[in-house]
């Protein structure tokens, strides 16, 4: 028995040894497996996991997970993680990105995949090579690139008698005459010529001869002559009515081209995977060509790199999948499954893409491409600059003498970079300049609660239970509000940027230098007329349609009272993305509203395309978005009217009338002063709007403080300059705030 009972145990020690080595197995066989985090952008997000599948395969224990970035907000969120330490193993990154996160000290070398000869540099193109190279090292791998090339309907060639489409400048502008005549013969009062999309300035000034060199001071920027011939041949694309302007048709532009409603689009490879992908439904025929030429035909490059962060934490195997990614055949396949176009010469020889028609053209036109121009200076240039470019676009000012304008604003901006005199910042800056506006806040709150005297509820709780429900919500207050205005303030006196967002302490102190070029900048007066007619016009708006709602709602009663009210403010609840896209839809070429307009015999509009109608158009929709918060509060205010007032002026002989003016606004006057604070600082802050609708334009027409703060912090990485903007609304508050407290004194 006891020899049973041993046998008995031992079986059972010997099971639970099993179970426990064939546990400690299994945690280690996944413990080997390695998730490579890999993020994209845009439609390759889509696309990539067929390939990385693939790599799965021949690298056993590797799962690939992709995440899909917007191209709208990819910068910010590859910032934001650089900064906090998670970045990704390997990232897809554009080219004009790729200075700024070098001059970041983010992204780890490359250099030994090209030292030891697992790739090699003549296997790509130059000029997309140049955006992987600073310093003497490679910090990304060429991924695909991408031009620009010219895509034209079969039917007026065939017309007109082209053979083939022009292949120089006055070829173009004589076809385009041609087609324009026709279109406006035939009545065609929406359709255009041509489809300018990006690098239209860069591209013209090329092909007249000219090039981007380095800036100096001292030194122009343009060089005068081909510069006014590039800036000219493209405003006489706009004399001749060839350039459509911004429109929303509510069709897709696939579409719009072969409906005819443009002739020529000047664009890129996607172009040309949406028109195969939806050539069963496409009733004309269309062709592609290489840039017009003048004295070259040369178009941009650009496209996207793979890149490895410093703090990847799989960059060997992240490496190997950039090889991957890099060989010839798979460059074939991800262009048969995303029409991306290799980055690897050997790639275009492959059976399946050498003969391929479209990759004929862009074969060519990338023999001649450069690189633009990719120093700060550009996109500062650029942010001051364009809305005079725009303006010359539609005047008739001498080229040469708009050319020297443009010299002698890239030479301002030239001369700003000159840092020589200016003292780094250091550490103690940044700690004396956020703490003391913190100091000085702590000090306005404590004379305020000091004044006040203490109320009857608090003085007989205990102090440290007070303290206990305030303090969470203080620190958060003061860890996500205050501290980052108080370091937007330190930063306001600098010239923090991409190259200093890591160490702070060697941004260069630029005193009052940010608020000079603010009151001197255009656009900034610009945004700041574009918030105050958006609060002028707004917020009366707001509250009286509120008021007129809440009022009809108040003489209801019971489940239509309900009913009413919940629908009415359903619209202050639909996501902000939702209510875009239906607004965006409402206000097309093709909507409701148009229709309805063009029935009466005054449209169609153009309702964000127009600079006097898009900011009333985004006015309207913010009114629809937030009457129904309003609505309700003043709906409760309602309610707390004592109703023997209203039966005492009834008494007396009074109308509906006198009931409003002497009894409803006078017992809402509270409520209607909290509605109207609330709606002015929800309208100073107005952003999303211009944001997803237009972006700003056109011309800057809706371009807010907001946005333009974002532009200038994300758009061109002016960290500094941004935070003067900051500052400025902040100081605008902090006044209002004083403003609105002695009103209420008086109302009380």
């Amino acid at each position: 028995m006891t020899n049973s009972l041993q046998k008995l145990r031992l079986i059972k020690i010997v099971r639970c040894a099993f179970l426990l080595i064939m546990l400690l197995m299994c945690h280690a066989g996944q413990a080997e497996d390695i998730t490579l985090r890999v993020w994209c952008m845009g439609g390759e997000a889509e696309s990539l996991p067929k390939l990385a599948r693939r790599f799965e395969y021949e690298n056993p224990g590797v799962k690939v997970r992709i995440q899909a970035l917007s191209w709208g907000g990819s910068y910010e969120k590859l910032v934001t993680a650089f900064l906090g330490g998670a970045p990704p193993d390997v990232c897809q990154m554009g080219t004009t990105m790729m200075r700024d996160f070098h001059a970041m000290g983010a992204l780890e070398s490359l250099q030994p995949l090209y030292d030891n000869g697992e790739l090699s540099a003549d296997n790509f193109f130059s000029e997309s090579l140049k955006t992987c190279y600073y310093d003497d090292k490679y910090y990304g791998v060429p991924w695909y690139v991408d031009t620009r090339v010219v895509y034209y309907r079969q039917e007026y060639l065939d017309k007109f008698g082209w053979k083939e489409f022009p292949k120089t400048w006055d070829d173009f502008i004589k076809f385009g005459r041609q087609v324009t005549a026709a279109k406006e013969a035939a009545g065609d009062k929406i359709g255009y010529f041509c489809s300018l999309q990006g690098f239209s300035f860069e591209m013209f000034y090329w092909q007249a001869g000219g090039d981007f060199v380095p800036l100096q001071v001292g030194v122009p920027a343009f060089d005068e002559e081909k510069m006014a011939i590039a800036v000219d041949y493209e405003r006489s694309m706009h004399r001749e009515g060839f350039i459509g302007k911004p429109h929303d048709s509510g069709i897709d532009y696939i579409s719009e081209f072969d409906m005819g409603v443009y002739e020529v689009a000047v664009s890129g490879p996607w172009m040309a995977a949406d028109l195969k992908k939806n050539k069963h439904r496409l009733k004309n025929a269309w062709g592609m060509a290489p840039m017009p030429k003048n004295k070259t035909r040369t178009s941009f490059i650009g496209g996207s790199n793979l890149v490895q962060f410093k703090e990847s934490r799989h960059k060997e195997i992240g490496r190997r999948f950039i090889l991957f990614l890099s060989r010839p055949d798979i460059q074939a396949d991800w262009y048969e499954i995303s029409n991306d176009i290799p980055a690897s010469r050997e790639a275009m020889q492959t059976p399946q893409l050498i003969n391929a028609p479209v990759m004929q053209v862009f074969r060519a036109q990338l023999d001649d491409t450069r690189l633009p121009p990719s120093e700060k200076e550009w996109s500062i240039f650029w942010d001051r600059f364009h809305r005079r470019y725009n303006a010359f676009m539609e005047s008739d000012d001498d080229a040469r003498a708009f050319v020297k304008e443009m010299n002698a604003a890239m030479a301002e901006v030239v001369a700003e970079r000159d840092t020589t005199s200016l003292p780094h910042t250091g550490q103690v800056y940044w700690v004396a300049l956020t703490f003391f506006p913190l100091l000085l806040i702590a000090i306005y709150v404590f004379r305020g609660l000091t004044r006040q005297p203490a109320l009857p509820s608090l003085s007989s709780t205990p102090l440290r239970r007070v303290a206990c429900f305030l303090l969470p919500a203080l620190a958060i207050m003061l860890v996500f509000r205050l501290l980052p205005l108080c370091v937007a303030f330190a930063a306001s006196f600098t010239d923090l940027g991409a190259a200093s967002i890591t160490d702070p302490g060697r941004a260069l102190f630029t005193g009052t230098g940010n608020y000079l070029r603010l009151y001197n900048d255009t656009i900034f007066w610009k945004s700041v007329k574009n918030t105050l007619i958006y609060l002028v016009v707004g917020v009366p708006l707001n509250i009286f349609i509120a008021l007129l709602l809440a009022l009809a709602i108040n003489r209801l009663r019971g489940w239509r009272r309900t009913l009413l009210a919940s629908g009415l403010f359903l619209p202050s609840v639909i996501t902000m993305v939702a209510s875009a896209v239906t607004w965006r839809w409402l206000y097309c070429q093709q909507s409701p509203i148009n229709f309805a307009v063009n029935w009466l015999g005054i449209g169609p509009f153009n309702w964000l395309g127009d600079p006097d109608l898009a900011l009333p158009s985004l006015i309207i929709f913010s009114i629809w978005r937030s009457y129904g918060l309003s609505m309700l509060i003043i709906l409760a205010g309602l309610e707390l009217i004592n109703r023997e007032l209203y039966e005492a002026v009834r008494i007396d002989g009074g109308s509906s009338w006198h009931e409003f003016r002497h009894v409803t606004l006078p017992g809402l006057r509270g409520t209607l002063f909290a509605v109207a604070v609330g709606v002015i600082v929800a309208n100073i802050q107005f952003f999303i709007e211009p944001y997803v609708l237009t972006g700003g334009g056109p011309k800057d027409a809706t371009m807010s403080l907001l946005l333009f703060s974002y532009n200038r912090a994300f758009g061109s990485f002016q960290l500094g300059y941004a935070s003067s903007v900051i500052t400025v609304l902040f100081v605008f508050f902090f006044l209002f705030n004083l403003w609105q407290r002695h009103l209420r004194q008086k109302l009380r």
